[in-house]
């Protein structure tokens, strides 16, 4: 993949470990996918206009003092490392502003919360990260392989350069 390394130093490392190590998810898994969704800025933010999954529009506008509209766009809003939309941050809890997502440990803890449900419904890792990339493991029937292969293969990839640059063995 990518020899220089160099966008491991921009991960906020020590956060990752400190909320994986919460969880039981590897870290060096949760960094392969910050890595992947957005490249280890916590400020990322991207308006999916065709997501379709909200969660308790009414109730959380109201709860936070804003227009269904605005509810909705920030539900439809993937947010900071990770790149959790903001509909699923509504379903893994998070009743504040959708804006407090992009705090980084906010993000992971979230992210970390929805690792351990997708693992438990897609025991196997690669299908767990086409779910986690696409909402389900959606394999292409002529070819065996993911709807989505490449980000899984790419997730895979950093994760393979992390196990590397800290001698990990698998």
């Amino acid at each position: 993949m990518n020899m220089n390394r160099a966008w491991i130093t921009r991960l906020p490392l020590g956060i990752i470990r400190e909320v994986a190590s919460e969880t039981n998810i590897p870290w060096n898994l949760l960094a392969a996918i910050v890595q992947t969704e957005s490249g280890g800025n916590p400020y990322a933010a991207r308006f999916e206009p065709d997501y379709k999954y909200y969660f308790k529009v009414k109730e959380f506008a109201k709860q936070n003092q804003i227009t269904d509209i605005t509810e909705t766009v920030l539900q439809k809003t993937s947010w900071g490392l990770c790149q959790l939309m903001g509909g699923l941050c509504r379903e893994l809890g998070h009743t504040g502003s959708l804006l407090e997502v992009l705090d980084q440990e906010l993000n992971l803890k979230l992210c970390s919360k929805h690792l351990v449900n997708l693992i438990k419904k897609h025991p196997e890792r690669d299908a767990m990260l086409a779910a986690y990339n696409a909402g389900s493991p959606i394999k292409d029937l002529k070819t065996g392989k993911y709807r989505n292969q490449d980000y899984v293969d790419k997730v895979l990839g950093y994760f393979s350069e992390l196990n590397e640059t800290f001698g990990i063995k698998i």
